[in-house]
């Protein structure tokens, strides 16, 4: 039993570091890409697509692309709904638009 426990601990220590320097590694090539669109501009088209106040923003990237993230609670709404605006970082293409209802 005590070597289960310590084959276990010792599994731990291995993947514990793994995942983390994964993790690291996306974010810090989040903060090497430089976009071409600046996300004030990219907010703002967002705003223009669906008014309203923003709820979060972030830059990622998704499906090979860098994307800036808004989450967008719509003027007058007044259930739970909030908006995902999808804006390429590189060329201010609108590449999505989801509707979701928070709880």
């Amino acid at each position: 039993m005590k070597q289960l426990r310590t084959l276990l601990a010792l599994s731990l220590l291995a993947v514990v570091p793994a995942v983390a320097a994964v993790t690291s590694a996306a974010h810090a090539e989040s903060r090497k890409h430089e976009p071409k669109v600046s996300i004030d501009d990219a907010r703002a088209k967002a705003l223009s697509l669906v008014p309203g106040e923003v709820k979060a923003e972030e830059l990622e990237r998704e499906r090979g692309r860098w994307i800036y993230s808004f989450e967008i609670k719509p003027t007058g709404e007044t259930r739970r709904i909030i908006k995902e605006v999808n804006i390429d970082a590189d060329t201010g293409v609108l590449v999505g638009k989801v509707e979701t209802e928070r709880e």
